[in-house]
């Protein structure tokens, strides 16, 4: 585990962004010891990431004498937003993704404006409400409530002998804690709590934007369905052709599945293949299918990725779509692991 404070940990991405190290990335705003940047995949009209140039895992690394720094960062992503002509400081979001929802081992600010235009489809993963995302002014109550060091934020009744974790007992199934998460190495430990088993809920949920989708109950373009599955374009593609199959049920994630839902993915495989050669890609040896594994499903409801060309695919794409990923996994290894052993590890 890279300990926080470090200058430069090679295998992170922030740390090369932060040190001029990465071509791909635009830096906005600038200072010895803060950067700003765009995140690759915008919730709201603004969305920008400010780091620390010095190595900090993520916000359950901080302490009461960090609190200047947290002070700094949404003092600095305030100045972006106004360089940017952004001039309703309530209209905007400041927070930190809680492990283990933190898309990069690196502690970074979200900065998203307007607030009230967050997407509809991507507004959990930054309500201050829930578990996983902490505006800047609690965490900043937190710090200085508590001494150093503090490792995370304790909930009253979750787990015995001082647990610290994330999420509610009741919703959570496992509690990952994240050893190393970067664009080259990733350990988890995984700990099963004692909860229910996820259920399969035909009638889905008004919380997820998928089961909405399958319901016609928004304006997403459905490009082949049937009673069983329906396909749309993704709106962040990864690929030139990039395209989600979702299951009309609501099944949470492809931890989920068991054996006998190898017809079920089979079909799903079927329908990206037919969208994809549909959409004039005849290269049908070029193409990605696979699911992401979580807590790294960016909507908590079952759906395949179907990609293509796989072989132009970016730098970037591939840390989220790579075979070699530690946070997807392609269709051809979950079928082998339900035909095996019954289930997805």
């Amino acid at each position: 585990m890279a300990a926080s404070g470090e200058e430069v940990v090679e295998s992170c991405i922030f740390c090369l962004i932060a040190n001029d190290r990465d071509r791909e990335t635009i830096i906005i705003k600038k200072t010895k010891e803060l950067v700003c940047f765009r995140d690759i995949y915008p919730a709201a009209p603004h969305h920008y990431l400010v780091i620390p140039v010095q190595h900090i895992v993520s916000c359950h690394s901080l302490h009461r004498g960090h609190i200047g720094l947290v002070k700094q960062m949404a003092e600095f992503g305030k100045a972006v937003l106004r360089d940017c002509g952004i001039a309703d400081m309530t209209d905007i979001s400041l927070g930190f993704h809680q492990p283990p929802y933190t898309s990069v081992d690196h502690l970074h600010l979200h900065v998203l404006a307007p607030s009230s235009r967050i997407s509809e489809y991507l507004g959990y993963k930054f309500n201050p409400k829930s578990s996983r995302f902490v505006t800047d002014k609690r965490l900043l109550k937190h710090l200085k409530s508590k001494d150093p060091p503090v490792k995370g934020f304790k909930r009253k009744g979750v787990g015995g002998r001082g647990l610290r974790v994330p999420l509610e007992a009741n919703k959570m199934r496992e509690c990952y804690e994240l050893v190393t998460h970067s664009h080259r190495s990733l350990s988890i430990t995984i700990t099963t709590l004692k909860t229910p088993m996820e259920t399969r809920d035909a009638s889905g949920s008004e919380d997820c934007p998928f089961c909405r989708i399958a319901q016609g109950q928004t304006d997403a373009e459905i490009l082949l369905s049937d009673d069983e599955l329906l396909c749309f374009r993704d709106m962040k593609p990864g690929a030139t052709h990039h395209y989600l199959v979702v299951t009309r049920t609501h099944i949470d994630n492809c931890k989920s599945l068991q054996e006998g839902d190898i017809p079920l993915v089979e079909r799903m495989v079927e329908m990206g293949r037919t969208v994809l050669e549909r959409n004039k890609v005849s290269n049908l040896d070029d193409v990605r299918f696979g699911f992401h594994i979580p807590p790294f499903s960016s909507v908590p409801h079952l759906h395949l990725h179907a990609l293509a060309p796989a072989s132009t695919m970016g730098f970037k794409s591939q840390l989220s779509y790579g075979p070699q990923s530690h946070w997807f996994i392609t269709v051809d290894k979950v079928l082998s692991q339900l035909k095996s052993r019954g289930k997805v590890n």
